[in-house]
């Protein structure tokens, strides 16, 4: 009875250490996320601010 639990075990512990492997490439493939719509508009305030001040 416990050699069924414990092979149980070691084949769930595979699963999760394929899983949790899988999971870590998505990640390093997907990159750090860039808040593209906060830099665009950072660049258009400081453009406005620019030509503002031109003014």
């Amino acid at each position: 009875m416990w050699a069924s639990a414990l092979i149980i075990a070691a084949l769930l512990a595979a699963v999760a250490a394929v899983m949790a492997a899988a999971g870590k490439k998505q990640i390093a493939k997907a990159g750090t996320p860039t808040p593209e719509q906060a830099i665009d508009s950072v660049k258009a305030d400081v453009a406005e601010i620019k030509e503002t001040a031109h003014r």
